[in-house]
This record gives C-alpha cells, structure tokens and sequence, in this order.
C-alpha cells in the first residue's frame, strides 16, 4: 500500500564494495498540486501524494490568507489540484501580479500565540516521542525519501503525523489538518525531521506552537526568530541527548 500511494518501483545499477548488479529499488513519488483559490490557480507545490487538502489549508494559513478553519467556505480535492472558495478574496488577489503569478507575501505575527508560559515539557516525554515518530516514520524506513513531522501533546501522545518529500510541506500539512479537525496548537509540541531554517521557523510561528523539536540542525536566522517570538527551540535529539537553543525554561527533567 505504501509503494501504490508514496512511491514507485525503480530499476538501478547499484555498487556494494566494488561489486555492481542490477536491482530494483523504491523512490519516492513525486506530485505537482495545483492550488486554487476562488477559481484562481495560486501555486504549484511539489509534494508526496495523499491528504492533499491539509497541505493546501495549511499552505493558505501560514502564508496569511486564511486566519482560521472559518474563512474556508468550501474545500474540495480533484486529482492533482486542490479547490478552495474562501471568504477573503482580495487578500487572495493581492498576491497575484498582473500576469496571474503567485507572489509570496510577508508573514505577520502579531496575532501569534507562542508564548505560551504554562506549558512545560519533561526530557523523558521528548525521548518517547522521539521514539514514536521513528516507528510512525514507515515509508521512510523503505525510500529514505522523505521527512516526518508530528504534533503532539505535553502528556507524550502523537496526535498528527505526515511525511512529504518536502520538508516545508511537513509542516503544512500538520497546520492543516490540524486546523480542519480543530486541533488547539497553542498548547502542543511539533516534531520534525529536518533541518529548522527561518523559513520552517515562520510557518511553526504563523501557526501558535510553542515547542518545537528537530532530529537535524538548526540555523542561526531560526534561533533569532524562536528567541524573539517565545518558542522553545530543540535541536539534534536523538536517543537521549538534545540541544535547547531557546526558551528552555518549558523543559523538566
């Protein structure tokens, strides 16, 4: 079931100490998807197949043009393209140009949530969860094609999980079902397999979480972002070892 939805089989030369042979092998698929807003095609994003309209919610709300589950009047998935009929159509227009191309818009922040003071987080939680996303990291474990992300909460219980060839989709996709299914952020913990850049740092932001753990590096521009807009950043935790680059005070343990 994997390989029909996620990927596809590939024949290969492959080279093992010297010695050559033909085999075949699993590669990730990947998918354009059209999004349309208001009958008008915004973006193309390269992406996995399946639960293509939590990427396009997610996609709209961390780029600003939807503020909650709301403003969507009606949302649809056709084959490859994802419909949507929302209540701000000028912001929508507002990020076209005169020849109809999308064009990325500035994020705001001044209504996010991450400062959330309350939550606190035990060492021994992350590692559990740590250890959940790798059992739940199935196509993965046969491709070592695509990332993982996961939303959960303070008690250590995995409630979102997805992975994407792309690793900005990740986090998409779980803002996204999570706004479908009206699942509160302000009070839960993302865990993500790659590597948190300013530009992975402002979609965790535009999206109220205030606990963020990656398994890969981070940047100096993402540290700054976390330190100034109250997110516990944590990165390289693997086994029972992790680096708390910011706001450490909503870890125990």
């Amino acid at each position: 079931m994997l390989k029909d939805k996620k990927g596809v089989e590939q024949e290969l030369i492959q080279i093992n100490h010297g010695e050559q042979k033909k085999v075949i092998d699993l590669v990730a698929k990947e998918i354009a998807v059209g999004i349309f807003v208001n009958q008008k095609k915004i973006v193309n994003l390269n992406s996995s197949p399946g639960n293509l309209k939590y990427l396009a919610t997610g996609f709209l709300y961390s780029i600003g043009l939807l503020k909650d589950k709301r403003d969507i009047i009606s949302l649809k998935t056709i084959g490859k393209a994802v419909y949507l009929q929302i209540n701000n159509p000028e912001s929508a227009a507002g990020i076209l140009d005169l020849t109809g191309q999308f064009r990325p818009i500035t994020p705001v922040y001044r209504k996010c949530n991450t400062k959330n003071k309350t939550l606190k987080l035990d060492t021994s939680t992350i590692y559990s969860l740590l250890v959940l996303m790798q059992e739940k990291a199935e196509f993965f474990k046969i491709s070592g094609g695509v990332h993982s992300c996961g939303l959960a909460n303070h008690a250590g219980r995995l409630l979102l999980f997805c992975e994407d060839i792309s690793r900005y989709n990740t986090i998409d996709r779980i803002l996204g079902e999570a706004i479908l299914k009206d699942i509160d952020t302000k009070n839960k913990v993302m865990l993500t397999s790659c590597r948190i850049t300013a530009g992975i740092m402002h979609k965790i932001i535009k999206g109220n979480v205030p606990i963020v753990i990656s398994r890969s590096a981070v940047t100096d521009c993402a540290i700054q972002l976390a330190e100034r807009y109250g997110v516990t950043l944590i990165g390289f935790a693997r086994g029972e070892r992790m680096n708390i680059y910011t706001h450490p005070e909503r870890i125990t343990g």
